[in-house]
This record gives structure tokens, C-alpha cells and sequence, in this order.
């Protein structure tokens, strides 16, 4: 199989970028929800051997980890198409999506600032966008 040949798959098109954004954004927004999640179940303990021991033990944890590990890669593979004066910038939309996911998802309260500082955060990559176009 040639080099050419290998490169005009799906993952390589403007559809498999939108794929692996999606994946980085999810996993890593996943990874938060699940630490979050983890140390509300873990609760108050000292920092000690049974404590790592409940931690390396704890389901939310295992998912954390795995999501990270997953966004790790899929951020490679971003890496190799985009630069990274853009792509580090769209992927503080993992903030919106972890403020949407704890408002949705845990029941958190979302101050009216916080829901300008999406709008803003949305706003600037719109811009910043823009600009790489031209």
C-alpha cells in the first residue's frame, strides 16, 4: 500500500478531523467528570497507602485514566494535521463542555459570569479561526 494511498482515508479528510475533535473534547471533558465524580465517592482522607490503594481501586479513577489516555492520543493525531497555535486554543472548548456536563450532569450551579466566560471562550475561537483561514 503506497503513502498516497494511505492518506486519502476518512480519518485523514475534513470529516475525520471533525472525528477526532470530537473524541479529543469528550474524552478529555470525560476524564474531568470522572475525577470529579471519584473524589466525591472517595471523600475526605488522608493523603496515606490505603488512600492510594481506594484510589487505584475506584471505577471513576480507571475511567479518568483511560479517558486521558485516549485524548493523549487522539491530541497526536491532531497534532500531526493542525498547528498548534489553533488547535490548542479550539481545545479549551473542553472547558465549555465540562461546565456544561457538571451544570447537566451533577447538578452544580452555574454563575451567569460563568455563562459569559463560555461566550467568550466560544468567541475567541471563532476569531482565532477566522484568522487561520486567511
Amino acid at each position: 500500500m503506497s503513502t498516497h494511498t494511505m492518506n486519502t482515508g476518512w480519518l485523514h479528510g475534513r470529516f475525520g478531523t471533525v472525528v477526532l475533535w470530537a473524541l479529543l473534547i469528550c474524552t478529555e471533558s470525560a476524564g474531568q467528570l470522572f475525577t470529579k465524580v471519584a473524589g466525591n465517592q472517595l471523600g475526605q482522607m488522608d493523603f496515606n497507602w490505603q488512600w492510594l490503594g481506594e484510589v487505584a481501586r475506584n471505577p471513576g479513577i480507571l475511567a479518568a485514566i483511560a479517558c486521558y489516555i485516549g485524548a493523549f492520543f487522539v491530541w497526536m493525531l491532531i497534532l500531526r494535521r493542525s498547528s498548534l497555535s489553533l488547535a490548542f486554543p479550539l481545545s479549551s472548548l473542553v472547558f465549555v463542555v465540562v461546565l456544561l456536563g457538571s451544570w447537566l450532569g451533577l447538578g452544580e450551579h452555574i454563575s451567569p459570569l460563568h455563562w459569559v466566560g463560555v461566550v467568550v471562550i466560544i468567541g475567541g475561537i471563532a476569531l482565532l479561526a477566522e484568522g487561520e483561514e486567511n
